[in-house]
């Protein structure tokens, strides 16, 4: 028993442990983000927003830190939030405003949460079908919510206790009427909602009494609304001490603008505002004011106002339709620090080249009102567009305190003060679809990158060069092991983001992480300290001349690129500097799809494209959009790297023709030599009759297949290659293809083939860079995979060979709730992982529900020193499939949304498995506790002198495992890995909502000195032994001497 538990101690020793507290911030680094607004309002020194990401934050307006955010999952979407009391906002999410909750403002402290409705039984509707609103009155210190449900249901919730104190249903339980928004007075609740006829919409008015929730009325309003865009405004009346008048229901009509005041009655005529053709009209955040824009078929928008008995025409802004000297306006309004109204309007302007500001303040006592302005340095070219505009009333009195608050095009979100900027959150970061780490050059390498190389300078200086740069390397390195690292070890210390100190530190760890965002940006971020290098915006092509569209990124590629110099004696001499290549989607708004391509210097993020005819150096801008090159008109199916050692781009277009970048005759011929040895893996769907008795169902008539490629040339059918079938792999009616994840990128560069046991016995590792994992999902029936039938959803995992498609491993997993989107899996080298929920109700499970974590090791042969030399061997060999599995299974006391493993240069240190779990965590599990042939009984003396331990099938829930510490690492989506020129260091990327970094070492830092060895001293002994020996030895040449004197 003592040898195991030594055994195991001595294990879990070399496993990689979280920092410690010293070296949080130092050694990593966290960006917290919300992710990128939906909508954005100011509530005193906050900034309250709702996000693509599912977050509802609140922002700090002073500097734009994150002062608390709500992270709400997929299935709990938010949808409605209203301030109350004025320090508090109640929040409604889920489906069909299935959950509210309330929370305090300033500390985002979780007041209160009610369940409303099942979240599986919301109802479904195209329109807008939830709301939430606070009463206007209190009843014993307590704010009464009203809450409008699934587009049929109204409840009056006390906001203290969260008692549903009545509810109203619909009777027609939203089949005809949808109700959309709901207001409230002292006397009445007012649900408006819209009843679709054949061509358009009706209005439908139902008060309800705030008491008791009973029915006062309910009428419809003839109106002939559009079915595209069935828009309308509910404005309040502005108090008045003589009457309380009720709201007024607005909307457009024929290019008229109606309006209907509503009374608890709903007794009262329609409205006309004659004389002026509208084309819309706007909320502005008015709506409790009384006011809202109204733009105008003559380009005006014009600032419309309800007095409590009819809409009047307040304001005109004038030329606010887009043209060749300026954008269309933006409009946003806000309350003042008196409680009146104030109403801002922004645009570019393009003759300016700045941003304008407009400020409307109206004069309600004198029937008048005034509107300033001041322009503003928004740089378009670094931001994209303006989308949405969120403006603070309280700071308009003057234009110095003037805030506003800019959400653009690309995600960024800005705060200025007059015409300064005050602060910027990049929250596109949270949108990261593809991402790879570019190694620094050493400061000497730099500075040959920026002066040049030393060939033509004469024998002479390049002697004296020479020996300069011996001398500073061997100072440089003398300083480091005496005193330690010139820089910090995270390699930010003493260096800025100007680009001529651009370099890495001793150690590597300082790198430029190129990062590709779905709102079209492209960032060059530093590895050391998170911060953003260089950001390009990327170009739309044709697309950019008004029709419009989107870039979506899809692969990355690091690659070399060769840079020639002219020297003095005419000859070119050729240097290799990476470049990174991106491969993308343009989807223009007119429907049509491009496949584009840019190529960046990752240092500077430059456009490095081959020059095209009649394009110089010079027309390409170095801080304006991007301009790729459009490789393919359509969509592409696949991309890879032709092993030509030039860096070349092979793309597969929707007719499986090869396109290549760059298109070149070298390229073109590297290709023909290399596509014997090419080998493609593509899912492909395939229609065919259904069975009998199947029912007509579509999922059963349409089957999925993998169909393996490889490429031929035939110049009587094309000029390029094509890729034709090889192999087919035919799934189960209703099993779709989710992900295909490739081999490791260390896979075949493991320096250690086999494994020694503790009887000297080896076990050799099957090493088949040609792996693939596949992962499905079958909807209610197996197939022709292995997967037994099952009346439910079941998911699949399969490790296939990519070349002639046998496939090596599969497994049966369960589907919880019908979906296969919590299985992940790794597979590096000869380890597969894998990780799954088990629910306990399966017909294989042991009833244990939990989250579980599967390690699969495979070997060469059937026993140990059965070798087949797997890494050397055809894939058309039989002896692909000798091999043996061992698995083992283990429960996981978390829930895991990604996966990787570590990485090195040489593959030499223990790769240790990187985890994300639903915690807002990463965690790092050795090795040695995933080893799949741990002993299930006591340790024998051959497996402890191995270092296997005794198998638990639960993993520890150690905070030493945690790589984050305290910080909440939100929504991690992908984990990447990348060396450090330390061989014992990887570089661990987590990529989310959130951005964290830091490093592991799983083998122990065995290639670094420990902090405590004294450097000095051992320089010091060396030294003076060094000494010793030069006075020693003259006296021991003259005794040797001497002693051959007299010998003789």
């Amino acid at each position: 028993m003592l040898p195991s538990l030594l055994v195991a101690s001595l294990s879990l020793a070399t496993a990689s442990w979280a920092l410690h507290e010293s070296d949080v911030g130092v050694v990593d680094w966290h960006t917290k983000l919300v992710g990128v607004p939906l909508q954005n309002t100011f509530h005193g020194d906050l900034i309250l927003t709702t996000t693509t990401s599912n977050v509802f934050a609140a922002l700090n307006a002073t500097d734009g830190s994150i002062a608390w955010r709500s992270i709400h999952d997929d299935d709990d979407p938010v949808v409605a939030f209203d301030v109350y009391d004025h320090s508090n906002v109640a929040l409604l999410s889920g489906p069909g405003g299935s959950t509210l909750r309330t929370y305090d403002t300033s500390t985002g402290h979780l007041l209160l949460e009610r369940r409303l409705h099942n979240p599986a039984h919301a109802r479904r509707h195209e329109l807008r079908h939830v709301g939430i609103t606070a009463g206007r009155f209190s009843v014993e210190g307590s704010t009464p919510l009203f809450v409008l449900t699934n587009g049929d249901t109204v409840s009056r919730i006390d906001s203290q206790s969260g008692d549903v104190l009545w509810t109203w249903s619909s009777p027609d339980q939203g089949s005809l009427v949808v109700y959309s928004h709901i207001r409230t007075t002292s006397d009445a609740v007012y649900a408006i909602g819209l009843a679709k006829s054949k061509t358009t919409y009706t209005l439908h008015v139902t008060t309800l009494s705030v008491a008791s929730g009973s029915t006062i009325a309910s009428v419809s309003i003839p109106a002939n609304l559009a079915t595209d865009t069935p828009g309308f405004v509910l404005l309040e009346a502005p108090p008045s001490p003589l009457s309380t008048p009720g709201p007024c229901l607005t909307w457009l009509e024929s290019s008229s603008i109606r309006a209907a005041v509503l009374t608890p009655g709903l007794k009262g005529q329609v409205q006309i505002l004659p004389g002026v053709n509208y084309t819309h009209i706007q909320d502005i955040g008015l709506a409790g004011a009384g006011q809202f824009i109204a733009f105008a078929q003559s380009g005006s928008a014009h600032v419309m106002r309800y007095d409590g008995e009819s809409l009047q025409l307040m304001w005109e802004f004038t030329d606010q339709a887009p043209s060749r000297t300026r954008t269309e306006s933006h409009f946003a309004g806000s309350l003042s620090e008196d409680g009146e109204p104030r109403i801002a309007s922004v645009y570019w302007s393009h003759a300016n080249r700045h941003a304008i500001h407009q400020t409307f303040t109206p004069r309600l006592a004198e029937g008048k009102g005034q509107v300033t302005g001041y322009a503003f340095p928004f740089r378009t070219h670094e931001h994209g567009v303006i989308r949405h505009v969120a403006f603070d009333g309280r700071s308009s009195h003057t234009h110095e305190t003037t805030r506003l608050l800019l959400t653009t095009s690309t995600g960024t979100l800005q705060l200025w003060k007059h015409d300064t900027l005050q602060w910027s959150r990049e929250e596109a970061l949270s949108t990261i679809r593809v991402a790879a780490f570019v190694p620094l050059p050493p400061p000497s390498a730099s500075s040959d990158l920026s002066t040049g190389s030393t060939a033509g300078q004469g024998i002479s200086n390049t002697v004296l060069t020479c020996i300069r740069r011996l001398s500073e390397s061997i100072l440089q390195h003398l300083r480091t092991y005496t005193m330690g690292p010139s820089t910090r070890e995270d390699g930010s210390a003493r260096s800025s983001g100007a680009l001529s100190t651009l370099y890495s530190d001793q150690f590597g760890f300082r790198q430029v992480i190129v990062a590709a965002t779905t709102e079209g940006v492209l960032y060059g971020l530093d590895s050391s300290d998170g911060r953003v290098i260089w950001r390009r915006l990327f170009g739309l092509g044709w697309a950019s001349d008004r029709v419009g569209g989107r870039v979506f990124p899809v692969k990355m590629y690091l690659l070399p690129e060769k840079v020639g110099r002219v020297v003095d004696d005419g000859s070119q001499e050729e240097t290799m500097k990476q470049t990174v290549v991106l491969v993308t989607q343009r989807r223009a708004h007119n429907t049509l799809v491009d496949t584009v391509v840019f190529e960046v210097d990752p240092l500077t993020g430059d456009d490095v494209r081959p020059l095209e005819d009649g394009e110089s150096d010079t027309s390409r801008s170095r801080y304006g959009p991007l301009e790729g090159k459009d490789v393919i008109q359509g969509p592409m199916i696949e991309s890879f790297v032709v092993p030509d050692g030039r860096g070349t781009i092979a793309m597969l277009d929707e007719f499986l023709q090869v396109q290549l970048y760059p298109d070149t005759p070298a390229t073109r011929a590297s290709l023909a030599r290399l596509a014997p040895s090419l080998h493609l893996v593509l899912p492909t769907r395939t229609s065919s009759s259904p069975s009998p008795g199947a029912g007509g169902d579509i999922d059963a008539s349409t089957r999925t297949q993998l169909v393996g490629h490889r490429l031929s040339f035939n110049d009587n059918i094309s000029t390029v290659h094509v890729a034709y079938p090889t192999w087919r792999i035919i799934f189960g009616p209703g099993e779709t293809i989710r992900e295909t994840i490739r081999n490791g990128k260390d896979a075949g560069k493991e320096l250690s083939v086999g494994k020694v046991l503790g009887d000297r016995r080896t076990l050799y590792k099957y090493l088949n860079k040609h792996l693939r994992v596949v992962l499905t999902e079958a909807k209610g029936t197996g197939g022709q995979m292995g997967l037994e039938e099952s009346s439910g959803t079941m998911c699949g995992l399969y490790v296939l060979d990519s070349v002639k498609g046998t496939v090596l491993y599969r497994v049966k997993l369960p589907a919880p709730e019908g979906r296969c989107d919590d299985v992940r899996a790794a597979l590096v080298d000869h380890w597969l992982v894998y990780a799954y929920f088990e629910d306990g109700t399966g017909a294989g499970g042991d009833g244990t529900k939990g989250w579980r974590v599967v390690s699969v090791e495979m070997y060469e042969g059937k026993k140990p020193d059965d070798v087949t030399r797997s890494l050397e061997l055809s894939s058309y060999s039989n002896a692909t499939t000798d091999f043996t599995t061992y698995e083992q299974a283990y429960l996981i006391p978390y829930g895991v949304t990604a996966l990787s493993t570590t990485s090195t240069r040489l593959g030499v240190t223990l790769k240790n498995l990187i985890v994300a779990s639903r915690r807002h965590a990463v965690h790092s599990v050795p090795r040695r506790l995933l080893d799949p042939r741990r002993p299930l009984g006591k340790v024998s003396p051959a497996e402890a002198e191995e270092g296997l331990v005794t198998y638990d099938a639960v993993l520890p829930d150690d905070a030493r495992l945690a790589l984050s510490h305290n910080y909440e690492v939100a929504n991690i989506r992908q984990i990447m890995s990348a060396p450090s020129r330390l061989e014992s260091t990887s570089l661990i990327l987590a990529i989310g909502l959130d951005l964290f970094l830091t490093r592991v070492s799983p083998s122990g830092t065995f290639d670094v000195l420990s902090e405590n060895f004294n450097k000095a001293q051992l320089v010091l002994t060396i030294g003076g032994l060094a000494l010793a020996i030069g006075l020693v030895r003259p006296v021991v040449r003259r005794r040797q001497l001497r002693g051959r004197w007299y010998s003789a």
